[in-house]
């Protein structure tokens, strides 16, 4: 990781956000029926927890370590999430759209590594 690279969080997060409730909105909402706002709920909590995880952990661990953590975070949370908003059986439609993610996030962290940190080894 390049020390003196400047992350724009504000284009970081947007691109992440983007990705995080396209695919919680088509998945869930669309193809499972989950209430718009039950997901958006979640996504908020998705969005920050791996946010965090993106800026602080991934530069450090590499992409495809971060993939599989956002895999199993994704599934974690999207199953807690739906289970407190009463979808008891939710456990393919988190792990699924976890699994939708973490594709997702593998491009979002090369971009990141690449275009934020100054990583040019990715």
């Amino acid at each position: 990781m390049n020390e003196d690279a400047h992350v724009d969080h504000g284009k970081a997060i947007l691109m992440k956000a983007v990705l995080t409730f396209a695919v919680l909105w088509i998945v869930l909402t669309a193809f499972y029926g989950v209430a718009f706002w039950h997901t958006t709920i979640i996504g908020i909590a998705l969005l920050i927890i791996s946010y965090i995880g993106d800026m602080m952990i991934m530069p450090r661990i590499g992409n495809m370590a971060a993939t599989i953590g956002d895999l199993l975070l994704g599934f974690v949370v999207l199953w807690a999430g739906l289970h407190l908003f009463g979808y008891t059986n939710s456990l393919g439609e988190a792990f699924l759209t976890g699994a939708i993610l973490a594709v997702g996030e593998y491009f979002l962290h090369s971009w990141l590594l690449r275009t934020q940190f100054g990583n040019t080894y990715v």
